[in-house]
């Protein structure tokens, strides 16, 4: 089924006996034209491979299906699997997988995560992908992704606005917001409206040490309204006379808060650091 408006999808719902289930943060999408711009962001190509979460009746599957991608649908709700593998009969070429996406191995082939998802995993989501845990798996080529507005607005952020989100994904890609998606486009419709976010994931991490990164911005962001000096001090094992020295090499400001720091600038902090004899 590839229902194009409200009706449509509640005339199916009702006839398979099925409601959304506001655990899974299911808020089907009903604008066909909201699909036409995201398979547009995705720069979707015949043969391309294509993870989408939480599938939901497939009206996004069917997009993707239909533009020649080899699609791996994972959803969590076991009540539309049945339904997503009659997709199976007439292209071959997908794979519905019934399980946790946070849970899920990722490709050891290059892909593009393209997914309308449920507003409640947006952050673990998007660490699962741009972080493999393991061995021979991959970050996506691109990543195209149907949030909640405020948080891709905050993903967005600017040097001197940053946050850990912010940071946290700026670090593997350059993400850019596409296009505002009111909640009207939604059944049932959500209390807040939506972006889709598009991220153009690089071939390797802005900084050279992520253990490290993270480690930092953890330190440094746990209390926001303290100088990056401060914060320093309190969170690594390093003299007074160090921290001023390692600032200095890093041409960054005591005064400085952590949010307005650039990527660039967590990179050169993080190579100074390292080059320090202190005990990290």
């Amino acid at each position: 089924m590839a229902y194009k408006n409200t009706t449509e999808l509640i005339d199916w719902l009702k006839k398979n006996n099925f409601w959304t289930n506001k655990s899974l943060g299911q808020n089907f999408l009903i604008n066909p034209e909201i699909i036409k711009k995201i398979i547009e962001a995705s720069g979707i190509k015949p043969g391309d491979n294509v993870v989408e979460v939480g599938p939901g009746p497939g009206i996004l599957t069917m997009a993707l299906l239909e533009a020649e991608a080899k699609v791996i649908a994972i959803e969590l709700d076991d009540r539309l699997i049945p339904h997503l593998k009659e997709f199976q009969k007439t292209y071959p070429h997908l794979n519905v997988i019934h399980a946790d996406a946070l849970k899920t191995d990722l490709p050891p082939e290059p892909y593009k995560l393209v997914a309308n998802i449920p507003y409640y995993i947006t952050s673990p989501l998007i660490s699962h992908y741009l972080q493999p845990k393991n061995p021979g798996e991959l970050r996506p080529q691109t990543i195209v992704l149907l949030i909640q507005k405020e948080v891709a607005q905050k993903i967005c952020a600017k040097d001197g606005d940053h946050s850990v989100l912010s940071l946290q994904v700026q670090i593997f890609g350059k993400p850019s917001i596409v296009d505002y998606v009111s909640k009207n486009n939604f059944f049932p419709a959500p209390k807040v409206d939506s972006a889709i976010l598009k991220i153009d994931v690089y071939p390797a991490p802005a900084v050279e040490d992520i253990k490290l990164f993270f480690r930092l911005i953890k330190v440094c962001f746990a209390q926001r309204r303290k100088t990056l000096s401060n914060s320093l001090r309190s969170g690594i094992n390093i003299t007074k006379e160090g921290l001023t020295e390692l600032l200095k090499k890093s041409n960054i400001e005591p005064t400085i808060r952590p949010q307005e720091l650039s990527i660039q600038d967590w990179n050169r902090l993080i190579q100074n650091l390292k080059s320090l004899t202190t005990s990290l």
